[in-house]
């Protein structure tokens, strides 16, 4: 990314985030799908999302907390929002942490996946329409934390 305007980073950082959750909403609806026959179908749905959490998400977290969240820290209206999602992010870890388990409980999986991905929505949601917004408002170039997010994201498609 070169040369873009603070406008378009911000964007750019808020399209990364709705490109997480369709991902996820596609994996889950792949592991609803599958959860009645169960077989390799399912195990394999449940892999991608366990992949996904593990090979995008968290390297997509990693970079938001080595860019976007720094950025943060002279706007005083975001600081607290900030440790705010630091803790939601803790939660996504324990939803991640039960779906990595090895589990015969289809619906359980299933509907861990569905916690996860509710999750991904309340905090990728307060990044895009609280965090993001301010950090603009208060003139901060995000281009740097859009090039970083969206590689980090990136990462494990293909």
């Amino acid at each position: 990314m070169t040369d873009i305007t603070k406008q378009e980073a911000a964007v750019e950082v808020q399209a990364t985030m709705f490109d997480l959750l369709g991902r996820i909403a596609g994996l889950e609806r792949d592991v609803f799908r599958t959860v009645g026959q169960g077989g390799p179908e399912f195990e394999a749905a449940h892999k991608a999302v366990v992949d996904f959490a593990e090979f995008t998400l968290r390297p997509w977290h990693r970079a938001a907390e080595g860019s976007l969240y720094p950025a943060a820290a002279s706007v005083v209206r975001a600081q607290l929002l900030v440790e705010g999602l630091l803790g939601e992010w803790q939660t996504v870890e324990q939803a991640y942490s039960r779906l990595s388990c090895v589990s015969t409980d289809r619906v359980r999986v299933a509907a861990d996946i569905s916690a996860l991905r509710v999750l991904l929505v309340v905090m990728l949601g307060k990044c895009m329409d609280l965090l993001v917004p301010a950090l603009e408002e208060d003139g901060i170039d995000l281009s740097d934390a859009a090039e970083k997010l969206a590689a980090a994201a990136a990462g494990s498609q293909g």
